[in-house]
């Protein structure tokens, strides 16, 4: 066993003013479609969303993501959205939505909506008007004049080129969809105001993902212009100012950019570093947390997302095992934590294969889509008729009504950790250890100190948590992940080895870190006063 102290984050600025709400909120992502039927469609819905609300709130929850709402196409053959303003009728409409803010507010919830900018329905106005090359309207789609027996060069982020007769050119598209010019200004105009729209209806901020691979430094553009538009908006309509979430998966080092260098930029860029597609050794994860919390501006802070929206959730991708780890990895880095619906239950995929029903519904059927599991039920709670999609593949256990009244459950550890997240101990440091296979998060510099260790190893590890300098000789478990030797409330000697099996974690809270023993940054300072020293005594001597 070794023991390597990867990196030290100290305060920022921020950190000893008044935080601002969104930089270390936990946000809880709802994917209408699946989270609750209220009319036995078979689809999610606004009222169901109003109904089950609370349980977001009861998990510790400060804030909600709304998966896209706008009103899409009703044709499976012109995918896309058609009006990003509207709300899509098989959603609810604008009394029902109205009735969320409310129910939020009664909750004291933050609310958010998520906007797509990438794409449009191919009958929607939009396109059409584009396609007569209408005055404010003839840029605001990907086309490329030519021959209509010559394709245009490939491109990145264009699925296919496809001919228009009326405009005698070719327009690019993703998914079946027309792809928007995110370089025209008519099209930043036009999603200045949409977000405006949703604002003045009581949402405290957007969500987006402007990832324009044609021309990456107008995605940039994009979200500074938004963002000064969304603080005129607020300030016209006294609101606070407004939230911009941004969604990208560029990586960290370009994602960084979005936060404006400065000036206007996004309040946070969500970090994929918890939810890359497969498990992470502990070096790359070391590295991966690294990057999201270095490259963003100083006074900034990433917010760690545990699943990615249409990719595998944790128990699918990463185990049953690693549902605890990554919940209370997430809840104890420094910044904001996006919940993806479910994860905190550890409920699975679906399996595509099993679907009944093919009507065109409004979103895409991805496999993490699969209805929230309420229940144990042969619908879960979810519906009272058929649903959209199958129902995850372990929803029998993995449910809400079986988990919450279970403390040992994953809802159980994850709501622990969102208490332990706003108490005294969560400190402004954070410093990441890594102990072979496993890594060790320590919050330190508050009240008190908090401390995760996880085996990311497929075997089982030891660790000496009493080599990270300044710790006290005993701390007291507070969360563990299911199947754990170590049980909260216990008391850890940290003098002594710690076996973990694999994905096996701990969150251990203790008395403050004890700063007066030589930490890294002592040892680090003494060397270089040991080498002046010797330098000096040389240089006197000539």
């Amino acid at each position: 066993m070794w023991f390597v102290a990867v990196v030290l984050v100290v305060l920022n600025s921020l950190l000893a003013e008044q935080l601002p709400w969104w930089s270390n909120a936990v946000y809880y992502r709802i994917l209408v479609d699946s989270f609750k039927d209220s009319d036995g469609d078979g689809l999610g819905d606004l009222q169901g969303t109003i109904k089950q609300l609370s349980y977001v709130r009861a998990l510790g929850a400060d804030a909600v993501i709304l998966s896209p709402i706008v009103t899409k196409s009703t044709d499976c053959r012109t995918p896309g959205p058609v009006d990003f303003t509207d709300i899509d009728v098989r959603y609810g409409n604008a009394d029902k939505f109205n009735a969320l803010v409310e129910k939020a507010k009664k909750l004291e919830l933050k609310l958010l909506v998520t906007l797509p900018l990438q794409t449009i329905s191919l009958s929607s106005e939009v396109f059409n008007l584009s396609a007569e090359r209408r005055p404010g309207y003839e840029d605001k789609l990907v086309w490329r004049n030519g021959k209509e027996d010559e394709l245009p060069p490939d491109e990145e982020g264009v699925d296919k080129w496809i001919w228009h007769d009326g405009r005698a050119a070719y327009y690019g598209t993703a998914n079946n969809e027309a792809i928007l010019n995110l370089c025209s200004e008519a099209v930043i105009a036009m999603f200045s105001d949409v977000q405006c729209t949703w604002l003045k209806r009581g949402v405290v901020g957007v969500v987006v993902n402007p990832d324009y691979n044609i021309d990456y430094d107008c995605s940039v553009q994009l979200v500074k212009k938004m963002v000064i538009a969304a603080m005129g908006c607020a300030r016209n309509t006294n609101m606070e100012p407004p939230v911009i979430l941004v969604e990208t998966s560029l990586g960290a080092e370009i994602g960084a950019k979005y936060y404006g260098g400065g000036s206007s930029g996004a309040n946070s860029v969500i970090s994929y570093a918890l939810a890359a597609p497969t498990r992470r050794s502990s070096p790359n994860l070391a590295l991966d947390l690294h990057a999201a919390m270095l490259y963003p501006p100083q006074d900034t802070a990433p917010t760690w997302t545990t699943s990615i929206t249409n990719e595998s959730r944790i128990a699918t991708r990463y185990g049953n095992e690693m549902v605890d780890g990554i919940l209370l990895l997430a809840l104890t880095l420094p910044g904001a934590v996006l919940l993806h619906q479910g994860d905190e239950l550890g409920a699975a995929d679906t399996i595509l294969e099993w679907a009944e029903t093919t009507e065109c519904w409004p979103t895409y059927a991805v496999a993490s889509a699969a209805p929230f599991p309420w229940d144990d039920t042969p619908t879960a709670g979810f519906t009272s008729g058929q649903p959209w999609l199958p129902l995850a593949t372990n929803y029998r256990y993995a449910n809400a009504k079986t988990e919450y009244a279970n403390e040992m459950s994953h809802v159980g550890v994850m709501r622990t950790a969102a208490a332990m997240r706003k108490s005294p101990a969560m400190g402004p440091h954070v410093e990441i250890n890594r102990f072979g296979d496993a890594l060790a998060i320590l919050r330190w510099g508050g009240a008190g100190s908090l401390l995760v260790v996880i085996n990311l190893g497929l075997g089982q590890t030891e660790v000496q948590l009493s080599k990270i300098p300044g710790l006290p000789q005993e701390m007291t478990i507070a969360a563990s992940s299911g199947g754990s030797s170590l049980s909260p409330g216990s008391h850890v000697n940290l003098e002594k080895l710690i076996k973990m099996a694999s994905g096996e974690t701990v969150l251990l809270a203790g008395p403050p870190r004890h700063c007066g023993g030589p930490g890294p940054v002592d040892k680090i300072t003494n060397k270089l006063s040991e080498g002046w020293q010797k330098l000096n005594k040389y240089f006197g001597n000539l």
